[in-house]
């Protein structure tokens, strides 16, 4: 049964609302911590063993939590990188719109911190994020891997080099676009392709001229759907995910499953799921590195052919969606055994 609670308070922030500061966001933190106590009363009410919560778009732990009397299971995909990760993720790129926002920072980080130590069995993506939760909050964190459609995410028949360099993520600086662009760049490659459904303003711009410094062709491409994306991946020469301190990476095992070779950077919960040598390679975060792994890839057609197969066989025997759902099956089941 699905209830539908009207946010009216969650709509964009813009027009003469954004020049008052923090305060038209801080209403909003407020209303939402409203709207989470109604949900939670009707959860309540509805007699559950157990809630799944998951991330909010306006704090990363919701306070449902904080409200719920029914026990809890939170799935932490991400805590506010904004606020623990300053030199990673900047919510303003002005230092005086930064120190504007600090009464809303404030708010957040004690919203989300009440949230996270409230509820009764938390969970999150990888080992990686397990050990940063544990240091952020105090906390231990059980370990549920997300999987992928193997089923639709497969080589194909007809699948084909088409030459180019491929990343996949949302338009902004942390998610490494410009690295893995000028790496290519590097390796000897001709076209670097983006797919992106979010954009950070002027990134584009940035990327466009590295692009014509380097002399690389560049492809941004935005709003496609899952088949489009698939066949990107099959024809890719690489896969390249050069994400900052990326919590777990679905896109190297995404481009596993199509049967494409990988090079990520060696960080984050990309440690977990590409085995430098057998399921893909890893890089340093420096244009050298990344470049070399490139190189090696698309200069060694059997190697290139090795890492696809076995990146699959990875994800099949091991990151698939039915894996995924088992896993965190158990970790609901012992909040109702506990």
């Amino acid at each position: 049964m699905l209830h539908e609670w009207p946010f009216p308070e969650g709509a964009r922030i813009g027009g003469i609302s954004r020049l008052l500061g923090p305060a038209p966001y801080i209403r909003r933190l407020r209303a939402f911590d409203s709207i989470c106590a109604r949900i939670a009363e009707a959860i309540d009410t509805s007699g559950p063993f157990c809630t799944l919560v998951h991330n909010s778009m306006f704090v990363a732990a919701p306070s449902l939590l904080r409200h719920l009397s029914t026990p809890s299971v939170y799935f932490c995909y991400e805590f506010p990188r904004h606020i623990y990760e300053r030199d990673v993720i900047r919510r303003a790129g002005h230092r005086l719109l930064e120190a504007a926002l600090k009464p809303l920072e404030k708010l957040e980080a004690a919203l989300d911190r009440e949230a996270v130590l409230s509820a009764g069995r938390i969970v999150t993506l990888s080992s990686y994020m397990a050990g940063r939760l544990r240091g952020i909050y105090g906390v231990d964190a059980g370990v549920v891997r997300p999987g992928v459609d193997a089923d639709f995410f497969h080589p194909g028949k007809n699948s084909s080099d088409g030459g180019y360099a491929l990343s996949v993520g949302a338009l902004w600086p942390y998610k490494g676009h410009s690295l893995a662009l000028r790496a290519a760049a590097a390796a000897g490659m001709r076209e670097f392709v983006i797919v992106a459904d979010r954009e950070y303003p002027g990134f584009r711009k940035s990327l466009e001229k590295t692009a014509g410094e380097s002399g690389i062709r560049l492809l941004i491409l935005r709003g496609i759907d899952y088949r489009e994306l698939r066949t990107l991946y099959r024809s890719a020469a690489v896969v390249v995910c050069c994400q900052r301190m990326e919590p777990y990476g679905l896109v190297p095992l995404e481009a596993m499953a199509c049967g494409r070779p990988v090079v990520a950077v060696r960080e984050g919960g990309f440690r977990e799921n590409v085995s430098d040598g057998a399921t893909g390679l890893l890089a340093d975060r420096n244009v050298d590195s990344v470049a070399g792994a490139i190189s090696g890839i698309i200069g060694n057609p059997r190697l290139s052919r090795s890492l696809g197969v076995c990146g699959r066989d990875f994800v099949v025997s091991s990151r698939t969606v039915p894996s995924a759902v088992d896993a965190l099956a158990r970790e609901i089941g012992s909040v109702r055994a506990g």
